[in-house]
């Protein structure tokens, strides 16, 4: 496979006269690497060397001449799932696509794709993040880049959501508790008797508080 390559600065007795160069391997470990220098500047030396890998896909028949928005548009025609997926899929695409859609695929930069999460917000970043993430892979097995760059050195943690139904269900509880107002169905009457709310399984707990069974789902103190 093709690597990356690699963009470095050749050693000099003065720095301000250092220039810059790239290699890369135009196979695995072990095969063939080459080497071009004499660079001012590191962006110079990133460009040329991006320039020498498309050369080199190009010869392989497989060119990564595809912006973000193009590689997007042919993964989601071939894209196998519910239509109401898929449309997820496209909306939450549209995020990425807005910051990089006309850029070239080698051309995406894991430190930008990682300060663009930043700017969603945090209902759809982690799934705006895992959409770009999905894409990329596929460009990833079609050979058209080597890394994906939404992933090495992307965290993505997904939202940590904070338990906010405790004021709703102690209302819940408390008007089941007082329900012997009014007259009672035969059910509702057994289960205040076991010391439960009248509307799950759950049961009565310490300092006449409820505990949560499973099928209700909810916790009172």
């Amino acid at each position: 496979m093709l690597q990356q390559g690699q963009v470095f600065k050749h050693k000099s007795d003065n720095d301000a006269n250092s220039l810059w160069a790239y290699r890369y391997r135009v196979g695995g470990r072990g095969s063939r690497r080459v080497q071009r220098g004499g660079f001012v500047s590191e962006r110079d030396a990133s460009e040329a060397l991006e320039r020498a890998l498309e050369r080199v896909r190009r010869e392989r028949g497989c060119g990564t001449t595809l912006t973000l928005t193009e590689l997007v548009d042919e993964y989601l025609a071939q894209h196998d799932g519910e239509p109401e997926t898929i449309e997820k899929l496209r909306w939450l695409l549209t995020k990425p696509i807005k910051a990089f859609g006309s850029r070239r695929l080698p051309q995406l930069r894991a430190q930008e794709i990682a300060a663009w999460r930043m700017t969603i917000p945090p209902g759809h970043r982690f799934e705006a993040t895992q959409a770009l993430r999905q894409v990329l892979a596929r460009a990833v097995v079609w050979g058209m880049i080597d890394v994906n760059p939404a992933k090495s050195g992307v965290d993505n943690p997904q939202r940590r959501y904070t338990e906010k139904r405790v004021g709703y269900a102690n209302s819940v509880h408390a008007a089941a508790r007082y329900s012997w107002m009014s007259p009672p169905s035969r059910s509702r009457r057994s289960t205040r008797a076991m010391g439960g709310c009248g509307i799950c399984s759950c049961r009565a707990g310490g300092s006449g508080g409820f505990r949560s069974s499973d099928r209700c789902g909810l916790w009172v103190l």
